[in-house]
């Protein structure tokens, strides 16, 4: 119950070495980590410390790239933002994750390589940490439905060779 340290008895972290747990046990010696499916790792606590644990039990954002064609250039930065958030926000109520949801945003990250780029934006309450890797491949879904409904592609990294003549 120390102020200073980054997590309670019953938080869900993430750490550096990509572990994530709820955490069943703390001592000044060790800390315990429950993770999904059961099994338990544990960890000196200076060990633990230096893995930066990043507390998700308060809230926590999700950040989700998706790139579309350039042939939908013209919209890009309009209608397919309102069209991808509007699609999202559906299947967020949908799948009952509505009153867990804080914030909802989708933007133009950048023109890429290949695509046109966007990230996806959400804020869910601490409460949903246990799932958030669920919350992660659904949102990712979600951008791929919304791209299949709308009929929208979604290019691959292409490379083009010049052969000497």
């Amino acid at each position: 119950k120390e102020s200073w340290f980054p997590c309670r008895k019953d938080d869900w972290v993430i750490l550096a070495d990509g572990t994530r747990g709820g955490v069943v046990s703390l001592s000044h010696e060790t800390v315990e980590l429950v993770l999904r499916g059961g099994a338990r790792k544990t960890y000196q606590t200076q060990d633990f410390l230096a893995q930066n644990p990043m507390n998700l039990s308060m809230n926590f954002r999700l950040k989700t790239l998706f790139g579309i064609s350039y042939d939908l250039q013209a919209q890009s930065t309009g209608s397919i933002l309102e069209s991808v958030e509007t699609f999202i926000q559906g299947r967020v109520e949908a799948e009952g994750y509505a009153d867990d949801l804080l914030n909802l945003r989708v933007e133009f990250a950048q023109a890429g390589g290949s695509s046109l780029d966007f990230v996806v934006i959400t804020d869910f309450k601490g409460e949903m940490a246990p799932v958030y890797n669920r919350l992660r491949r659904a949102v990712q879904r979600w951008c791929v439905d919304a791209c299949t409904e709308h009929n929208w592609d979604i290019p691959f990294p292409q490379l083009t060779v010049h052969k000497a003549e």
